[in-house]
């Protein structure tokens, strides 16, 4: 039997796509990102602060905070790749923006057209620098004890006047990344900057703005943000109100989480029980229940470890996740009284009213970074 289209493809209207179609959503609010670039900017006092969109910003959306965050004075950037780099540049976003990754060769006649700071962590990446037909700020990376980028103090000072000395490149900072700021019981911070500001006094002074403290730090560790030393902050989860540290609130008093990720119920049904829900059957009902299904799933970014564990928010009320998480849905165990909860209704699945993204990373055994970075691009961002 062959079957017949009953429509032309050609004749058809298509609707454009459109936010509201999407089933699960990030509501972001930028409200709340207002309220914690002052609460940052309350903890470093006379400091410039660096705003840090990488990774679309943290799964934020790297333009729409971008903006945000430049309408608020910040002054300064940070991208993790050139790509991210250029397209904040093509969008319009004329800040600084600084490349945290080492400059490469084949970046550099990109980075110059795109007025971006880069990173000099390295002969090698000295070396690219100077290939550019342009100028280039360069920052100098020194590593005191992340031992990831950058070259100790003592082999930083060959690489710190090779830029000093090349016509072509300027000297936009000179800084450090710290291991274990987010450990307040280590003493590795305290040794990072005490390493750091003894390279800088055997130059005899700054030889340029300095910067050491990103998000912990800012919060944990006073000294790294000494206005008489330093000049600027590089702060990214705590803009998102994420910021984690053993023994504080969770949040951190004066921060709000900036993202809330809501999808809908797109099925109920009653079953008896016994009844095994999902792939593996790896669960099956205690009792007779209702069973919601949620329409997101691993490819909108909820962790396939919620599998069994977790749970999330439908009306004033927490219900867990039952069953394997599938790649477009996943199921809630709602109980024997399904009250007046219905199909399409909203379904938070991590937010600012709980389960909150601690909750989340605290399920998978992660960090906070990982469940607002996992929601996918097929998760429209929307401002609240």
């Amino acid at each position: 039997m062959q079957l017949v289209r009953l429509y032309s493809i050609s004749s058809l209207k298509v609707t454009p796509i459109s936010p509201s179609l999407a089933t699960t959503r990030a509501v972001i609010h930028l409200d709340r990102l207002r309220t914690n670039v002052e609460t940052i900017r309350d903890k470093a006092p006379g400091l410039d602060m660096m705003g840090v969109v990488k990774a679309n910003a943290y799964g934020h959306g790297a333009l729409m905070v971008a903006s945000e965050l430049v309408s608020l004075g910040v002054k300064h950037l940070g991208v993790a790749t050139v790509a991210e780099a250029l397209e904040l540049r093509n969008a319009g976003i004329e800040a600084n923006i600084m490349v945290f990754a080492p400059l490469r060769e084949d970046w550099v006649e990109a980075a110059t057209q795109g007025c971006l700071d880069v990173v000099i962590d390295s002969e090698e990446s000295l070396q690219a620098a100077a290939a550019t037909r342009g100028r280039l700020r360069c920052h100098l990376k020194v590593d005191t004890g992340m031992g990831r980028l950058g070259r100790r103090p003592e082999d930083s000072v060959s690489v710190l006047k090779a830029i000093d000395s090349a016509e072509r490149l300027d000297l936009g900072s000179v800084w450090t990344h710290f291991a274990r700021a987010d450990e307040p019981e280590s003493d590795l911070t305290e040794r990072q900057l005490t390493a750091f500001e003894a390279f800088i006094d055997g130059l005899g002074g700054a030889p340029a703005p300095l910067h050491v403290a990103a998000s912990a730090a800012v919060f944990a560790h006073p000294r790294s943000v000494d206005a008489s030393r330093y000049q600027i902050t590089r702060v990214g989860i705590a803009l998102y109100g994420l910021l984690d540290l053993p023994g504080h609130d969770r949040p951190e008093t004066g921060l709000q989480p900036v993202m809330d990720v809501v999808s809908r119920i797109t099925s109920m049904k009653h079953v008896p029980a016994g009844t095994s829900i999902s792939y593996g059957s790896r669960w099956s009902a205690p009792r007779e229940t209702w069973i919601a299904t949620v329409g997101a799933g691993y490819a909108d970014g909820v962790s396939r470890h919620l599998s069994g564990k977790g749970d999330v928010r439908i009306g004033n009320h927490r219900y867990p996740i039952v069953g394997t998480v599938c790649m477009d849905m996943f199921m809630v165990d709602i109980g024997p009284d399904r009250g007046n909860i219905r199909v399409g209704d909203e379904v938070l699945l991590f937010g600012a009213a709980g389960p909150t993204a601690f909750d989340v990373a605290d399920h998978t055994q992660s960090i906070t970074y990982v469940p607002v970075c996992a929601v996918s691009s097929r998760v429209p961002r929307l401002p609240s």
